[in-house]
């Protein structure tokens, strides 16, 4: 069921993104990382677009797809951890992490010391709060409601989940250059007329469907301490609110990505940082 989920929302997001995987100008990288794969997918269609480079996708369980290529190899590893080994990246590709790291921004800044320089970085995430432009949505509304109360939940088990809006900020401040941030609209069932749109929200309010007990248990569970039981009779009202065409309600989805300096910008950007800090160079006259 999960597998299906991730697959799904995989295709969705691709849609959305105008069926791109990436956004970030990387040339032909060697060796590209994505963390928290999930089932593989947006590795394998890399693999097939880049056969000259190694890939590799790594995530916490054992989800992967059958892999038919030479240059892919999937891992379970934990990308929180400092030691990612020996290995540097051109590349390093994120995609609705939602909660899966305590601390996002630790996370973007190790990814910076794993980059080759002139290497890329690129995180495609889910703003989890639900936004509606025309008035359709009452501040009552069970989703909308949900919505808050996993973002309080979550933020009580310590793991944030709210990070879209703070990627690029956080981008450069690890010390990314050339930083750009998109942010798309991903209705949340299919109330759109444009029919690009009516599909995806179709598509989307599955995946949200398909998602929702497990979420809630994860989260309400230990925060709340509401039983399994509890949390499905919770979620009736939910999922009625989730499809019900008349609210036009949406998700934003942040999509960011940054360089890292080459060596020589480095060191230009070092010296820049001397010379305005105030501190005369050494052997200077005072």
């Amino acid at each position: 069921m999960e597998h299906e989920r991730l697959n799904l929302q995989f295709y969705v997001l691709k849609n959305l993104f105008g069926n791109r995987n990436y956004f970030a100008p990387i040339g032909s990288p060697c060796r590209i990382l994505d963390i928290g794969t999930g089932t593989g997918r947006w590795v394998l269609e890399m693999a097939e677009e880049f056969p000259n480079a190694q890939l590799t996708g790594t995530d916490l369980s054992l989800s992967f797809e059958e892999n038919p290529f030479d240059n892919v190899r999937f891992l379970i590893e934990d990308n929180s951890q400092d030691d990612w080994g020996s290995k540097t990246y051109d590349y390093i590709h994120t995609r609705v992490l939602l909660g899966s790291f305590k601390d996002f921004r630790a996370l973007i800044n190790r990814s910076f010391r794993y980059l080759e320089p002139g290497g890329w970085m690129e995180s495609q995430e889910l703003y989890p709060t639900v936004y509606c432009d025309d008035g359709t949505m009452p501040e009552d509304h069970p989703f909308l409601e949900w919505s808050r109360n996993l973002d309080e939940a979550a933020m009580s088990c310590r793991v944030p989940i709210r990070t879209g809006n703070k990627m690029k900020r956080w981008y450069e401040q690890a010390g990314f250059v050339d930083v750009h941030e998109e942010v798309m609209k991903m209705p949340i069932n299919p109330w759109p007329k444009d029919p690009q749109y009516k599909l995806l929200g179709r598509f989307w309010e599955q995946s949200l469907l398909d998602g929702l007990q497990a979420f809630s248990l994860r989260y309400f569970s230990t925060a709340f301490g509401w039983t399994k039981e509890e949390i499905e009779v919770y979620l009736v009202r939910v999922r009625q609110a989730l499809s019900d065409r008349r609210v036009h309600a949406y998700h934003r989805i942040y999509v960011v990505w940054g360089r890292k300096p080459t060596e020589a910008e480095a060191r230009e950007r070092a010296q820049r940082a001397a010379n305005t800090s105030g501190i005369p160079p050494i052997g200077s006259a005072r």
